[in-house]
C-alpha cells in the first residue's frame, strides 16, 4: 500500500462534485471532508467542511516558538487539532445519524 499515491489526484474534488449531484437529484446527504488549507504555498493546515457548507478549522501548524505548551493540546504530528470547532461542525451531524 502504496498513500502517496493517492495525493493529489482529486478526491476532494470527486467528495463536492458527487455530493453537488445526490443533492440535486433530491437525495438527503449530511457528512463531512478535511481540505487542505495552504498559505504561501505550503501547507499549513485543514479544515473540516460539512455537506451542508459550514467550515472549521480542523488543525494548523503550530509554530516552534509558540508558548501554548503549558496548556492542554490535541496534536497530531506537527498540527494542533481545534477539538472544538470539529466537535462543533460533526457531532450535531452524528447525533442525527438513524
Amino acid at each position: 500500500f502504496f498513500p502517496s499515491l493517492f495525493l493529489g489526484v482529486g478526491k476532494t474534488t470527486l467528495i463536492q462534485k458527487v455530493s453537488q449531484a445526490l443533492k440535486s437529484s433530491g437525495v438527503p446527504i449530511d457528512g463531512f471532508y478535511t481540505q487542505e488549507v495552504r498559505e504561501g504555498g505550503r501547507r499549513t493546515g485543514f479544515d473540516v467542511v460539512t455537506l451542508s457548507g459550514n467550515r472549521g478549522p480542523l488543525s494548523r501548524v503550530s509554530p516552534s516558538s509558540d508558548s501554548s505548551a503549558s496548556r492542554c493540546e490535541y496534536r497530531v504530528g506537527q498540527y494542533v487539532v481545534d477539538l472544538v470547532s470539529f466537535e462543533h461542525l460533526v457531532l450535531p451531524m452524528l447525533r442525527n445519524v438513524s
